[in-house]
């Protein structure tokens, strides 16, 4: 199930060094082969940077502008279109990096970091953004952990490290960039890593999912609860074609996700449909046999009848709430129903449903399962491959 990656398929580690159009910066400016930026902030008040050696500061073209002894806590850092002030300092015109000298690591907020920090001016959204800019293998040293525990196992660690690091290519040869959390991947940066999670992307270094010399989107979410969903159930307009078909997934009835209920009251339910406030009278949601994912929920309230798509109401009745009170899926498990004036769902899983089920790899990696068996299993079509 190995081979070396094709030129093609080498196109989107190339794509790593692509000029973000947003960033209007000069060609010096870009990453490094091998590199990628992480936007960790921006618009608004940039969190408090820290370093307690050395930090280089470099201007556009790469050269040295300026030289900190240290970077402390609780100095402001301004960003403007013409300038970076630390304190009353003024370091030079955006964009500037931050590099830390010797073994000392930047932080962002208490979160230490690998790599550069990158301060610019956007254009398009006239604000000030933070990026760190990082190796690759380096950034996901801080996704691995985040995104799955140790407890889960190396195979399943393994598997993880090669679905993120594929992600994380597709992703930035799309958009230039890779978001510090979730609209991209969890990213805990360096104060995140773990040996486990360490050990999972060294010993799957530079391997990634590749089908026709493209390395694929790898999708992956906590638990799919029985069977994981074809990409264009969720994603519109998806790059990616691969997962066009869901795979059946018998290990991850151990997830606490596997089965779960939840009520919302009729406020809650109103405000996700767009509806003034009133008694909940009815509700329906077509299909045939449960499990299943419904397109839409219909609820009548007050004599007024609304719906929305199972997506969209997941979304808008979990934003803001915590675990506990948010609806994890878009699969249902009953039809729903009204219970003392509450909207009651009973669902499976957690997360969107496509490619890599998290406790699913958990569950087959306990059963023997490699990572590559299990790649195999959620991205049917797709190679195993190693960039050159």
């Amino acid at each position: 199930m190995r081979r070396l990656l094709s030129s093609l398929a080498l196109a989107a580690l190339a794509a790593c060094v692509v000029e973000d159009a947003e960033r209007r910066v000069s060609p010096a400016a870009r990453a490094p082969e091998g590199w990628i930026d992480v936007e960790l902030a921006a618009g608004g008040e940039l969190p408090e940077l820290s370093c307690g050696s050395t930090v280089v500061v470099l201007d556009a073209s790469g050269r040295e502008c300026a030289r900190l002894a240290s970077l402390p806590a609780g100095q402001a850092i301004t960003v403007a279109p013409d300038r970076v002030e630390l304190g009353r300092r003024v370091l030079g015109a955006p964009p500037l990096e931050l590099h830390p000298a010797g073994s000392a690591r930047l932080a962002v907020g208490g979160t230490s970091y690998r790599g550069d920090l990158r301060l610019e001016w956007s254009l398009a959204r006239a604000a000030p953004r933070l990026l760190n800019r990082v190796a690759l293998e380096d950034y996901l040293l801080g996704v691995v952990p985040a995104e799955m525990p140790d407890h889960f196992g190396l195979e399943a660690l393994k598997a993880q490290a090669v679905a993120a690091r594929s992600y994380a290519l597709a992703e930035v040869a799309a958009q230039g960039f890779l978001y510090g959390d979730t609209r991209s991947q969890a990213y805990g940066g360096r104060s995140r890593e773990t040996p486990l999670g360490t050990r999972a992307v060294r010993e799957t270094s530079g391997e990634v999912l590749v089908r026709r010399g493209r390395v694929v989107t790898a999708w992956y979410h906590s638990t799919c609860g029985g069977r994981t969903l074809p990409a264009s159930k969720v994603f519109d307009g998806s790059r990616e074609l691969l997962l066009d078909r869901g795979v059946l997934c018998p290990d991850c009835k151990a997830s606490p996700f596997w089965s779960w209920e939840r009520s919302f009251d009729a406020a809650e339910v109103c405000a996700a449909l767009h509806v003034p406030e009133a008694p909940l009278q009815s509700v329906s949601a077509s299909a045939d046999a449960y499990p299943a994912r419904p397109a839409a929920l219909a609820v009548v309230a007050g004599d007024r009848a609304a719906s929305a798509s199972l997506a969209d109401l997941r979304e808008r009745l979990s934003a803001g709430r915590p675990l506990a009170r948010q609806m994890p899926s878009t699969q249902l498990a009953a039809p729903p129903s009204l219970r003392d004036g509450r909207l009651v769902l009973a669902g499976r899983g957690y997360g969107h449903g496509v490619g890599l089920c998290q406790y699913g790899a958990a569950g087959f990696a306990a059963r023997g399962g490699s990572y590559s068996a299990i790649l195999e299993r959620y991205y049917p079509g797709a190679t195993l491959s190693t960039l050159p």
